[in-house]
């Protein structure tokens, strides 16, 4: 007969589980904020409106409002730059980078969402979460190396329909490698690890499998 788990044991079984379930619900709402502010991040661009950061010039340069009369700003180390009035055709690249990275984030949430819920039933080790895993980390570093030139592109044009002199801007419109990008290349890298984990895993899976 067998004996019952101490009472910790339990507890603890019981405490994953909720953790598990938590972080389930958790990710699935995250992929739907993801959803819905790129959503609304698309229709601003739609009607010539988008807020941009971007990385502050030299002191010395004159203030973004002297620029153009659509623009407006505030910040410190990053320029807050507030678009306004731009025509929807110049508009159209950075309603499809923001369109591309609501995609890739919002995919990678409710499949992280997927694994969780496999952990749930007992069941993390398949061929399809280490394939979703691998293209998770592959988008993420690509999102991470790519987002920044496909952002100076797309601003680069909204600021030339908006007929901005770039040499005389506070900011500086280029390839930025920030913050945010080494988070997101840190966590490309680090589900990357997380799929050779889970292949491994399933590979020991099997081979107790067919031993049994």
């Amino acid at each position: 007969m067998e004996r019952p788990a101490p009472p910790l044991h339990r507890s603890w079984r019981t405490s994953q589980r909720v953790l598990i379930t938590v972080l389930t619900l958790a990710f699935g709402v995250l992929g739907l904020v993801v959803l819905l502010a790129g959503a609304e991040a698309g229709v601003r661009a739609w009607h010539g409106r988008a807020d941009l950061w971007l990385e502050a010039a030299a002191a010395t340069a004159p203030n973004v409002g002297d620029l153009a009369p659509g623009l407006s700003s505030e910040g410190y180390d990053l320029v807050h730059v507030r678009v306004t009035g731009a025509e929807s055709s110049s508009m159209v690249l950075y309603a499809l980078t923001l369109a591309l990275g609501t995609v890739v984030f919002a995919g990678i949430c409710f499949f992280l969402a997927y694994l969780c819920h496999r952990i749930h039933l007992g069941k993390p080790f398949d061929r399809v979460l280490t394939v979703g895993l691998t293209a998770s980390s592959v988008s993420l570093v690509a999102l991470s190396l790519l987002g920044p030139f496909l952002f100076a592109a797309a601003q680069g044009r909204i600021f030339a329909d908006l007929g901005v002199e770039l040499g005389r801007a506070p900011f500086v419109n280029g390839w930025s490698f920030g913050d945010t990008d080494a988070v997101l290349l840190v966590a490309g890298v680090f589900l990357g690890l997380l799929a050779l984990a889970f292949r491994a895993g399933g590979w020991c899976q099997r081979a107790e499998l067919a031993r049994a």
